[in-house]
Parts: C-alpha cells; structure tokens; sequence
C-alpha cells in the first residue's frame, strides 16, 4: 500500500539513506519515505554550504577570503552537475531499462548529498580553528564525505532503477560521460548564437550606413 510520507518524516529519513543506504534507497522508492520538497531543502543545503565554505574558511585556507563571492559560480560548480547527473542518468533508464523516474532520481541525489553538506560546515568551522600542518584533516573529511556521496549515489541508483550494483556503477559513469556531452552540446550551442547575433549585427551595421 503507498504511504505518502509528511515533509517533515521525508527529512528526517535522511538518517535511514544515509546509514542503511540499500533499505532506505528501497524506502524511498517503493514506500515512498522521501519527497520532492526534502530534496529540494537538501540540494538548497548544499548551495548555501558552499556559498558558507566560500565566505568563511579561515584565511590559511582560503586566501581570498574577503573578496566578493560569485554566487553563480558556486551554483554552477554545486547544483548544476547535480541537475545534469540527474537529466543524464533519466535519459539513460530508457537505454538500460531502468525503472526510475525524473522525480525518484532526483530525489535520490539530493538525499545522497547530505554528507557533503556536513562536510562543508564542519570543515568551514574547523578552518578557523586549526594551524596550516592541520588541514590535512580538512582534506580527509572532505574526501570521506566525497566517497560517502558517490557511494550512496551509486546505491541509489541501483535501488531506484532495480539494477545490480555494477550496472549501477556503469549506470553512473555513463551518466558522468552524459554530462559531459550536454555541457558540450550547450556551449557548441552558445556558441553558434553568438556567431548568429554578431552577424546579424554586421548585417544591420551595413544596412544602416546605406
């Protein structure tokens, strides 16, 4: 029987996919234990996280410090490869017959974030309070939080498509190597309007002289 899950159950669920990834991935999708609206505060989390590191690691770490902070940069460099992964891997169900959804993928990244959301907080924090030898903790919190993040990727991308784990590690690379070909599509894209409205330009430069 479907169970619709209240916002404020669907984020504390979290804990289940994060530390009992294979039945909360499980959960997620058959139960329906998350929603769109947590996943959308997570992935929000996660952009202001890193809109925080950016502004508030100590200054041994972050030399520009202090410098204004480009708020699109970060979005593209924190939200956007999450919303490419989620376009590819969707497109790619239809070739692996994969059973998952636009909204069940999305969800399921943006659950699978939480650990880089606490990692950005936590070593922001820390930043301000250790000498430069220290920050290779910074960098093994950072890196344990990057491997928990693809590896509950990984699971749900397995439980939500009912694959294997190695089909959905294949799922995923292939998902990395999607990514790559919109973001090309996009700038050869941008690029051809661009030569467009330059020559439309010429074009009425030469009209009006007329």
């Amino acid at each position: 029987m479907k169970q619709t899950s209240s916002f404020k159950s669907s984020v504390i669920f979290a804990k289940v996919a994060l530390f009992k990834p294979f039945n909360g991935f499980y959960e997620l999708k058959y139960e329906h234990r998350g929603t769109t609206a947590a996943g959308i505060l997570f992935l929000l989390l996660y952009f202001v996280s890193s809109v925080i590191s950016a502004m508030y690691t100590g200054y041994i770490f972050n030399p520009s410090r202090g410098n204004p902070v480009n708020l699109g940069m970060i979005f593209l460099q924190s939200v956007m490869p999450l919303v490419l992964f989620c376009i590819a891997n969707w497109c790619l169900t239809l070739m692996l017959d994969g059973e998952g959804t636009m909204d069940q993928i999305f969800m399921g990244l943006c659950y699978a974030v939480v650990p880089l959301i606490v990692s950005n907080i936590l070593c922001t924090v820390l930043s301000n309070f250790i000498i430069a030898p220290e920050g290779m903790y910074l960098q093994v919190i950072s890196g344990l939080a990057l491997l928990w993040t693809g590896f509950l990727v990984v699971v749900s991308v397995m439980q939500i498509n009912q694959y294997s784990f190695m089909k959905a590690v294949v799922a995923c690379l292939l998902s990395i190597v999607g990514v790559a070909i919109i973001l090309l599509i996009f700038l050869l894209c941008f690029n051809l309007i661009q030569q467009m409205l330059a020559f439309f330009q010429s074009v009425y430069k030469e009209l009006s002289y007329r």
